[in-house]
């Protein structure tokens, strides 16, 4: 079993970087195996250590890029001050 370490929607960024992100999505990959040698594939889902992140650049455009869980740690957005 694996055990999640964020949410959709958690803020997040690169261990040792700035630069913040929000968690769109964990990437789900089909794997095939073939039990006891049978010629019958079976087919299930399973979470392959990547998660889809979202944010704005430096020319305001929306990026999404996938990362390895591991290479992120929790974040705080900033707030913005008016």
């Amino acid at each position: 079993m694996v055990t999640l370490n964020y949410m959709k929607d958690d803020w997040v960024k690169e261990k040792n970087g700035s630069r913040i992100m929000q968690v769109d999505e964990y990437q789900i990959v089909e794997t095939v195996s073939y039990a006891n040698g049978n010629s019958t594939p079976t087919t299930k889902r399973a979470y392959n250590g990547k998660v889809w992140c979202t944010w704005v650049n430096e020319n305001k455009a929306v990026v999404t890029q996938p990362f390895l869980e591991s290479e992120l740690e929790p974040a705080v957005p900033e707030v913005a001050h008016y």
